[in-house]
């Protein structure tokens, strides 16, 4: 993987000015392109940890791509398993009316989650947290992505912040399904992956509690620096945890 410390290097350039730019409604309508950027590195990353995590990596991170897009076309057209719902022209070429770059978000959701999901060490960890971390991330992704960016756009309301409640159910089935595969292909992986997955996961969290703060959604950027904060503890925890068994040995 020798182009992946340039993949994320290149992702974490692009991020600040992205947090700076879209964050703060900075963003001129004719850098719109940089959106599906941000989406392919951030998936590009996603992916890597997948691959490297799992027995199976070489199949099930382009089952994750292809199968994400296919349910949301399978969304778009009928409403399930997400509720009704219609992309805007924000993320480059699409098929059947879904952008190819959904493929990359996913993989960038399911691939943090993956790794945050790593530092607990609870039984079926991966099975359950990872469609519980999935739908957390959206909690703060629809509100903005839907309400504020206008990158889709709803045919029904909700409970929470007029997204409809189907849309999490949905995420969470689909979620469970991908982790239903982590969990049985999980194998050892470098800890510089799960790491850079654990920052991936907070960075997206901040990028949207941002933007959210930014448009007054103040309970949406409340709810990025708790997440923020208890990610980040578990992950520093579980470092001295391997340090001190590691003095033991």
């Amino acid at each position: 993987m020798k182009v992946y410390p340039f993949i994320w290097k290149w992702f974490i350039l692009w991020y600040v000015v992205g947090l700076i730019l879209v964050g703060f409604d900075l963003l001129p309508p004719w850098l719109e392109w940089a959106n599906p950027v941000f989406l392919w590195l951030a998936g590009a990353i996603g992916g890597t940890i997948l691959y490297q995590g799992l027995r199976q990596g070489i199949w099930i991170v382009p089952f994750i791509f292809f199968g994400s897009i296919a349910v949301e076309t399978l969304g778009v057209k009928t409403g399930f398993p997400f509720s009704e719902y219609i992309y805007a022209e924000a993320f480059g070429p699409t098929v059947f009316g879904v952008p190819v770059t959904i493929g990359a978000a996913w993989l960038a959701v399911i691939g943090s989650s993956f790794a945050v999901a790593r530092l607990f060490t609870f039984r079926n960890k991966i099975l359950w947290l990872v469609p519980i971390l999935a739908v957390w991330l959206d909690m703060a992704i629809d509100p903005v992505a839907a309400n504020v960016k206008g990158y889709w756009l709803w045919a029904n309301d909700g409970l929470y912040y007029d997204i409809p409640t189907q849309n999490f159910v949905g995420w969470f089935g689909l979620s469970l399904i991908f982790s239903w595969l982590l969990q049985r292909h999980e194998r050892t992986v470098d800890s510089l992956f799960i790491r850079h997955g654990v920052y991936l996961f907070v960075m997206l969290h901040v990028l949207f509690g941002v933007t959210a703060v930014n448009a007054g959604l103040y309970g949406i950027g409340f709810l990025s620096v708790i997440t923020s904060g208890v990610i980040l503890l578990e992950r520093r925890g579980r470092d001295d945890r391997v340090t001190q068994t590691e003095m033991v040995q």
